[in-house]
This record gives structure tokens, sequence and C-alpha cells, in this order.
């Protein structure tokens, strides 16, 4: 199993299991001259691995990338989760399933990107959340079905809070109709399909993109700080290298909302990602919107499907979610405390970054895919935690000063290193003297900059290591 589909139609593969199998001849270093041997020598031993774990990890079946985890089915990306089934890009959580981007919680199902909830079903973008049913962008809230866009409420249905004992009443009821749906049809409508209720799919109008805004200065300085620290020479001018940091990133569009203005549309996260355009919203029309809740008579004996039907008419979706301290976070959706930050989709105390998926207690941190994280000064790093220093890595964990290399644990000063552990001035997992190591990564470090230089990108990764010479 792996964590996503990043990896080559045509590599070679193995289990964690099978690592101590792989037998390779020993290099000859010095035949190694220029990029094209360094790269041909490489892509000879370049092997991805599945079913990764990291740390200790008891009970753990047909997951990948997980550190630190018990009691897993089927998961990945995970860090310190117990207790779980189908879960995902999660960390710090406990009796979760299908669960995706929200640590912290505790009893949930089909909950996905926020931090902290406990007894949700069908709840995205939220914190501090406990007892909600289909919730949408709401944070403090508790005893919920059908929410959207709230704060600090409790007994609420369509958005209309209730008498403590007139909501019991109702949310008996109706969290029994969907028990018994759940048990019948072993699925229940999403919160997607209720911004598609009443009409046809082909009926719903074409997006429309809007325009960036423009890069933090702050920002700018980090990029170039960072290429210093990483690739031993300043890039400026981060725009033109957006494309390359975004080539493996989860995808923001910056849309034309439901009222007219600039907001976001997510392209993967599961269920978010079907929320059509002209039911998005900033956060705060989403704000306003949630003045104008459901009609509910006192007694009346509401059934699920008419609930549903109400709450269809004006339900509106933000996915700009924003709590905690923040300064200067350009084109981000998604800030849980974040400083100088531009076009991430999920930031959690994080600062000096952008172009990439998530960035989790982290800093100085440049394109990359999903979880990366207390992670700094780093591009292009692809779930991963602990890295410091690192170009092109992915699911590696607790190393520094790495490029090309994956599925790496405590490695350090490494050079296209593939399932390996404590090694340093290492060369595709051979151990070499501190000299010979610096000179094979200035023949790679000289190569990148100057791609970079000349096309503001590189088409090299760690997904992609070439085996034939390069055409001149």
């Amino acid at each position: 199993m792996v964590s996503n589909d990043l990896y080559p139609a045509n590599g070679k593969f193995v289990s964690q299991d099978e690592i101590s199998l792989l037998k390779f001849p020993p290099l000859s270093i010095n035949e190694i001259k220029d990029i094209d041997s360094l790269f041909a020598a490489a892509a000879e031993r370049t092997v991805y691995c599945g079913n990764k774990l990291f740390g200790k990890n008891v009970d753990v079946t047909d997951a990948e990338n997980c550190v630190d985890c018990s009691s897993i089915f089927h998961g990945h990306s995970l860090y310190q989760v117990k207790y779980g089934a189908y879960v995902s890009t999660l960390r710090e959580a406990e009796y979760v399933f299908g669960v995706c981007g929200f640590p912290q919680t505790h009893f949930g199902m089909r909950v996905c990107d926020g931090v902290g909830s406990n007894r949700c079903f069908e709840t995205y973008y939220g914190t501090n959340l406990s007892d909600m049913y289909y919730a949408f962008n709401c944070v403090g809230c508790s005893d919920c079905i059908f929410a959207f866009n709230l704060r600090s409420k409790r007994h609420v249905i369509g958005n209309r809070e209730l008498p403590k004992d007139e909501f019991m009443r109702l949310k008996k009821k109706l969290v029994s109709e969907m028990a018994g749906e759940l048990k019948k049809k072993k699925r229940l409508f999403s919160v997607a399909d209720i911004a598609y209720y009443g009409r046809n799919k082909k009926d719903v109008p074409e997006e429309k993109i809007a325009f960036d805004s423009p890069v933090p200065p702050k920002v700018e300085d980090a990029f170039s700080s960072t290429c210093k620290i990483v690739l031993g020479k300043e890039h400026k001018g981060i725009k033109k290298y957006g494309p390359w940091l975004l080539r493996r990133a989860v995808t923001v569009k910056k849309v034309i909302g439901a009222k007219g203005t600039p907001t976001y549309k997510v392209g993967v996260l599961p269920t978010i990602k079907d929320i059509p355009a002209d039911r998005l919203v900033t956060n705060e029309e989403g704000a306003e919107a949630a003045k104008t809740p459901i009609s509910i008579k006192p007694g009346e004996e509401l059934t699920l499907q008419e609930t549903l039907s109400r709450v269809a008419k004006n339900a509106l979706f933000s996915v700009e979610f924003i709590d905690g301290m923040n300064d200067k976070c350009i084109d981000t959706p998604n800030l849980y405390g974040g400083s100088n930050i531009y076009k991430i989709l999920d930031t959690t105390d994080a600062k000096y970054s952008a172009y990439s998926s998530a960035v989790i207690k982290s800093e100085h941190i440049f394109g990359g895919y999903f979880r990366l994280l207390q992670s700094q000064f780093c591009i292009n790093i692809f779930d991963s935690t602990n890295l410091k220093g690192c170009f092109e890595v992915d699911c590696s964990y607790s190393s520094r000063n790495a490029y090309f290399c994956h599925n790496c644990e405590n490695v350090n000063d490494a050079l296209f290193c593939f399932n390996a552990k404590a090694l340093q001035y290492a060369f595709c997992n051979q151990m070499v003297s501190k000299e010979e190591f610096l000179r094979l990564k200035k023949i790679l470090l000289d190569y990148v900059n100057s791609e970079l230089e000349k096309k503001g990108a590189l088409e090299e990764s760690v997904f992609n290591i070439p085996a034939k010479k390069r055409k001149k």
C-alpha cells in the first residue's frame, strides 16, 4: 500500500518487510563524474516502499506511512492515531472511522478538515465541536444537526436554535432515521449531496476562476533564504517557481462563489471537492447566511427527508476556515495559526511557507504534498515528519540535509537514499567520505540550480529519477 498516486507507473515496489531482501552490487563512486552518471546510478537502485511504519506501531493492518499508531485498519499518513479504520492524513486521534485531516478527533465518523471534535458525524471544517451531525464550518458548537457557518451555538437544527427539550426530541427522531437508513443501505447522503439537492448536476453553472493575490514580501524573503540553505544558492521571484512547487500539491482554485465574490474550491478532499462553486461563499458571507435558519413549528414532527429539503434551499458552504492568531496569510483557505503564508491549503502553527498542501507546526516549507509535520527549511517534501534542510524527500522521518530520498529514518547528509535508516554521508544507501559526499552533492546542486534559473522548474523529482542520459 502507498499513500498517493505520485509514484511512477513503471516503478519498482516492495513492502517494508521485504527491504532486507534487496541486494545491489557496490557502487564505484569514482565513476560518477557528472549529473548523467549520478542519475543513472541512482535510478538503478530506486525501489519505492509500501506499508511503511515509523516509530512504534501495534496492530496496524493494511496501512501506510504511520508513525506511533495502534489498532489501525486501512489508513495512511497517520501520526499517533489509535482505534481507527479508513482514515488518512490524521494525527492525535482515536476511535475514528472515515476521518481525514481532523486531528484531535474522538469517536468520529466521516469528518474532514478541522481540529478537535467529539462524537461527530458527517462534519467538515470546524474546531472544538461535540455531538454534531451534518455540520460545515462551525466553531465551538455542540448538539447541532444541519449546522452551517455557526459560532458557539447549541441545540440547533437547520441553523435554528431550539429549547433543549424540543431539540432532544427531534434529535432522537432524526438520528434514529439516520441510523436506520445507514443500516439498511450501508450509506447516507453527504453534505455535498445537500448542495445538489433538488437540482440536476448538469444545470449547475460552470466555474469562473478569480485572480490570485500578491505574495507577501516576507514570504519572498523566506523562499530566497530557504533556497540558500537547501540548494546553496538564492532564487528570487517565487511566482516564477509557483507552478513547479504546486505540481504535486493539493489543488486549490480561487473561484467566483455564490455571491459573486472570490472564494476557494478544494480539488481533492473527500466530499468537499464535490461541492459546486455556486454554493461556496467567503467566511463573512457564510456568517451572514447563517442568520437565515429553517422554519420549525413548535411540536412539529420533522422527518429526515423534510429537514433535508428545507436545509438544502439555503445551504451555503465556506471552505475559508480561520481560527487562532494569523498574520499576512494570503490565498490560504484553512488557517489555524499562521504567519506569512501564501497559497497553502491548510496550515496549523506554520509560518514563512508557500505553494504547499498541509504545513503543520513547521516553517520555511515550499512545495510538497499533504502532511508536512514538525519540519523546517525544506523544498518539495511529501508526507514526512521532522525533516530539516531537505529537498525532494518522500515519506521520511527524523532526517536532515537529505536530497532525493524515500522512506528514510534518521538519515542525515544523504543523496538518493531509499528505504534506509541511520546513515550519514551516504549516496544510494552507501556510506562515503565527507569529501566524496560534498563532491556528489555539488554535481547535483549545480544542475538543480541551473535548471531552476533557466526554466523555473526541475523535471526530475524523487518520483522521477531518469535512468537514461538527458537530451542535450
